[in-house]
């Protein structure tokens, strides 16, 4: 195991805060972000893809519950790597049921994404995951377990 470099561990506590439109232009940005946050904070490879998954269904989910914009937040702690999504709509997410028929007819290019698929990602990825309903919205949040490197003592 890698131990995180001492200059890293006074900064690993420090969340980081990105402030997003709600549109779908803004997933491929996500990446870019949680893979930044992701070398910051060291988490290893490992970590870091299970972390753009999650962080892409929340932030997708997020852009579907409303139009205005959201926040992401990431941040390391004793508990592992943490996600959250804050949006301004009090609807929770579900799990949902995906479609898993196979069509019986050719799919036109322009037929919507199935849906389906976002929570129980997060559910399989996360060692935690829930939301906390607030007076002006909710944030949705997932902690992954942190396996390739070895964590400093964090709050």
């Amino acid at each position: 195991m890698t131990a995180i470099p001492k200059a890293l561990r006074a900064q690993t506590a420090v969340a980081v805060r990105h402030k997003l439109a709600a549109t779908p232009s803004v997933v491929p940005d996500v990446r870019c972000l949680v893979r930044a946050a992701a070398v910051n904070y060291n988490i290893g490879a490992e970590t870091t893809e299970d972390a753009v998954l999650v962080a892409v269904e929340l932030v997708t989910n997020a852009i579907r519950a409303t139009g205005k914009p959201i926040m992401l937040r990431m941040f390391v702690s004793k508990d592992g790597f943490h996600i959250e999504v804050r949006d301004l709509s009090r609807k929770r997410p579900r799990k949902g049921v995906p479609d898993l028929a196979m069509p019986t007819e050719p799919v036109p290019d322009d037929a919507p994404d199935p849906h389906g698929w976002g929570m129980g990602i997060v559910e399989a990825l996360s060692k935690d995951h829930g939301v906390r309903t607030e007076h002006s919205g909710k944030t949705v949040w997932a902690v992954l377990r942190i396996s390739s490197v070895r964590r400093p003592d964090l709050p």
